[in-house]
């Protein structure tokens, strides 16, 4: 997918994504016993996002910690069924999630809950984390993808936060992997969640990307916001956009509505 392509598609000059963390679900360590409670969570945070001129967010079992590789099916499931009740009480555009680099079952969520894209950890890269090792989920992932076809798109990361690459390969070369397998557009990350990359670093990446979508995957806010837009074709926005800035906390809009307005003063169309 090109850059003019994503533009289009995603409806705006630069696309702003903001996270609708969810509360732990079912078969998750904190799990508080209501799924109802989940879904209103959810559902203020996108409303949030929503009001404050947000085009897009991603779904994620942000508070299933500790993370690994494999979940169980009532979570799944019931990560589904948000989805899609979020789906029909908004028109911004809903990615899914679900840690970590589950991105067959992301697939089939997406597929269920008419979510427009997911976000993949390790597409082309075998990581080592907390989680423990996770290995690349193209094959497996483009396979479902030709069973099940539909227009969801693959948002994949490149040397992705909290994570170290089981066997050093040079960015570039993960980069130009992922291209070739497809992925729609590539997301560039700091070490940590809430730290952000370097400029420069943001820059070799999308000199490698070339016409290919690149998004800040983390540490954006409202003072480095423009900076980084000049190089990059979007961000996504945690922990700016939570109250105090903590990720933990739900959303606030009125730092939202900040974020937004600065891009537009900055001559960005969001």
């Amino acid at each position: 997918m090109t850059k003019a392509e994503f533009a289009q598609l995603m409806g705006c000059e630069k696309t702003v994504i903001g996270m609708v963390h969810l509360l732990p679900l079912p078969g998750s360590p904190r799990y508080g016993g209501s799924m109802r409670a989940v879904f209103e969570a959810a559902l203020r945070d996108l409303k949030a996002l929503e009001g404050a001129g947000v085009k897009a967010a991603i779904i994620e079992n942000f508070g299933d910690v500790p993370y690994g590789t494999e979940n169980e099916f009532i979570t799944l499931a019931c990560m589904t069924s948000v989805a899609a009740q979020l789906r029909e009480r908004t028109t911004m555009k809903l990615g899914i999630n679900v840690q970590y680099n589950c991105a067959v079952e992301e697939w089939g969520m997406a597929y269920a809950s008419g979510a427009n894209f997911i976000r993949v950890e390790a597409f082309v890269e075998t990581r080592v984390g907390t989680h423990g090792i996770t290995y690349p989920a193209a094959p497996a992932l483009m396979r479902e993808k030709g069973r099940y076809p539909a227009p969801t798109l693959l948002f994949c990361d490149v040397n992705t936060k909290h994570t170290e690459p089981l066997v050093p390969v040079p960015i570039a070369d993960s980069i130009h992997e992922a291209i070739e397998e497809r992925a729609d557009a590539l997301i560039v990350t700091g070490v940590v969640t809430g730290q952000n990359p370097t400029l420069e670093q943001v820059q070799e990446f999308a000199a490698a990307a070339g016409d290919t979508p690149v998004l800040l995957g983390s540490g954006v806010n409202e003072k480095n916001a423009a900076e980084f837009f000049a190089v990059a074709d979007g961000a996504i926005i945690g922990s700016s956009f939570k109250e105090e800035g903590n990720v933990w906390n739900p959303v606030d809009p009125q730092r939202v509505q900040s974020f937004m307005r600065a891009l537009t003063e900055a001559g960005y169309q969001v």
